[in-house]
């Protein structure tokens, strides 16, 4: 009876309706931009909001065939090369930096001393403070080390640390009994075996979740294409300069941009539905440890 006048509440009722308000609003502009993909320029301009008339899938095998980069005015780069790219951008970099994230937030979690009180206040006061103005004198680093235009100085700058990443494995860490590692140590094991072997394993859900989360962030960054490396475009890269078609092209309107987006949004929206489970698990569970 208790749990019935829970649910039935006033509350929960308004929790309720704002959630379900809120997945309409995400449902709605997806189905309208699928919809829009499949009509012509003219039925668009039309009738913005109606079903199409006719189907147009074929607008997706235009959009593959006309979504390219120009790199450096020497080439073309297609959209098979352009996920390519995204890809290993997005994930060689999600990885580095999350692994980096792990390790760094069980020193920090782990081991009292006063470097890591100094490492736990920088990673919060830069949370708190903004930090604005620092491309054009990290452009002029990039160049000076030889990281400009250059995918493994972009990878060696994604070691780094802070934000929501470190604070949920710093969180996860402190939550796991050190008992486990003393029972190791009697048996001889050192730190870096304790940390491989048994704190690194309970942490994979959580190390997989964020991989993902971070993938999907890096998948959607145009301007790191834009402003780090020129010559290796990423599909969201792409998808920014088709907004800007030009002279002569047969491929503009909305309708062939809404096609692009979803073309662009795929390999996400596969991602997504594969790891749901994981993703919404571990980001629940993190908010709780936190």
């Amino acid at each position: 009876m208790k749990k019935r006048n829970i649910l039935t509440s006033p509350f929960a009722i308004i929790i309720f309706i704002i959630l379900v308000v809120y997945t309409i609003t995400l449902i709605v502009p997806f189905g309208w931009t699928f919809l829009t993909s499949l009509k012509a320029r003219l039925e668009y301009i039309s009738s913005p909001f109606g079903l199409p008339k006719k189907w147009l899938f074929k607008n997706y095998l235009d959009v593959f065939k006309a979504l390219s980069v120009t790199i450096q005015g020497t080439r073309e780069a297609y959209l098979p090369e352009l996920f390519l790219n995204g890809f290993l951008y997005a994930f060689i970099s999600a990885t580095i930096m999350v692994f980096t994230n792990c390790v760094v937030g069980y020193v920090v979690a782990k081991y009292k001393c006063l470097v890591g009180k100094i490492i736990y206040s920088i990673v919060v006061i830069n949370m708190i403070l903004p930090v604005v103005g620092t491309l054009p004198s990290e452009l002029q680093i990039m160049r000076a080390l030889g990281f400009y235009d250059n995918m493994m100085g972009i990878y060696l700058m994604k070691i780094c640390f802070g934000g929501t990443n470190f604070l949920i494995f710093y969180a996860m860490f402190k939550s796991i009994s050190w008992s486990y590692a003393e029972a190791a140590f009697v048996d001889g094991a050192s730190n870096f075996s304790v940390f491989t072997r048994i704190m690194l394993p309970m942490a994979l859900p959580t190390f997989f979740a964020l991989v993902l989360l971070q993938f999907i962030t890096f998948w959607n960054d145009w301007q790191a294409s834009l402003i780090y490396f020129p010559s290796y475009p990423t599909a969201a890269y792409a998808l920014y300069t088709f907004q800007f078609p030009g002279a002569g092209n047969k491929t503009t309107g909305v309708p062939y941009i809404m096609a692009a987006c979803i073309l662009v949004a795929l390999p996400i929206i596969i991602i997504f539905l594969t790891f749901k489970k994981k993703i919404v698990g571990t980001a629940t569970l993190g908010g709780l440890k936190g």
